[in-house]
């Protein structure tokens, strides 16, 4: 059916396909099976028992990247591991297309992709000049003007970390300095960036000593010293009268202001939604969900 107003969207691996389908083996140029659904928020009082249940509106099969020719820098691991793909980003174009990072762990090295789907079929990019061999894109966001923000491990997934630009066309990584992209502090995870509807960038940071806190991209006030946009500390993120001890899945603002996360707060294996009060940080349950990433349509999904 077609729905006229703006979903809520979730991203997730596709468990029906076989494993081999699922996780490709190329990881090198190939992204995996991935679903994406809507997710009906439910209303009135909800406990943490209750369950959404995903409609699945598209499942994106696995698409290799459309140049394989593409040299992206890796390093090859001393101590064999397992590999493992993660889904790092998703985020929605005005035109309605919406942008999947998967990243994957290997021996041989890590290997980002962008994966784009219009509602219709998918496409596929690496993403290449990264400023080191090991880095992993760990957050994803869509301005208005649809350029793609990006905020990258230059350790594996662990700090230090840089905000970048992806040029969607091909895949190519640049340091963002015609948006002032704040610098991050060595020591911190930054990660869930959001866009609000008045165009405010927020995103979360996770100190050493385990609390998670909101914070807001300014762009426009640039610091004296390095000539670019300035982070500001906003509230700390409670989960049961508490700081939040770990960091968000998640973060994503409705087209009419209401925030909303992912998150597995007890790191109990099970993904929550929860509604954000962004002035004071408190976080209220709303349904489990089993999904990895979310973000709202930009336009309206037929179904």
């Amino acid at each position: 059916m077609a729905n006229g107003s703006a979903l809520l969207i979730g991203a997730k691996f596709n468990k029906k396909q076989s494993l081999s389908q699922t996780i490709s083996t190329d990881f090198a140029n190939t992204t995996p099976a991935i679903s994406l659904v809507s997710l009906d928020l439910p209303t009135g009082r909800q406990a943490m028992t209750s369950r959404i249940t995903p409609k699945t509106f598209k499942e994106i099969p696995p698409t290799k990247v459309d140049k394989t020719d593409i040299k992206t820098e890796t390093t090859s691991l001393a101590l064999y591991t397992e590999p493992t793909e993660r889904i790092t980003g998703l985020t929605a174009l005005s035109n309605g297309t919406f942008v999947i990072v998967s990243t994957a762990l290997t021996r041989e090295g890590n290997y980002n992709k962008l994966l784009f789907f219009d509602n219709q079929s998918s496409k596929s990019k690496k993403i290449s000049e990264l400023k080191k061999s090991n880095c992993t894109i760990e957050n994803l966001l869509a301005t208005k003007d649809d350029k793609l923000i990006g905020i990258v491990s230059l350790n594996g997934g662990i700090p230090p970390f840089e905000m970048i630009i992806i040029n969607p066309k091909n895949g190519k990584v640049s340091s963002g300095s015609d948006l002032s992209l704040p610098e991050l502090l060595p020591d911190r995870r930054f990660s869930n960036l959001a866009l609000s509807p008045d165009g405010r960038i927020y995103a979360t940071t996770l100190r050493r000593e385990g609390i998670t806190r909101l914070v807001q991209l300014d762009l426009d006030n640039r610091s004296m010293i390095t000539g670019k946009g300035n982070i500001v500390t906003l509230s700390l993120l409670m989960f049961d009268e508490q700081p939040l001890q770990n960091d968000l899945l998640s973060l994503t603002f409705s087209p009419s202001g209401e925030v909303y996360a992912l998150a597995d707060p007890k790191n109990e294996g099970t993904n929550f939604l929860f509604s954000v009060d962004i002035e004071t940080g408190e976080m209220k349950p709303m349904s489990m969900v089993a999904v990895d990433k979310i973000t709202f349509s930009r336009k309206s999904i037929s179904m």
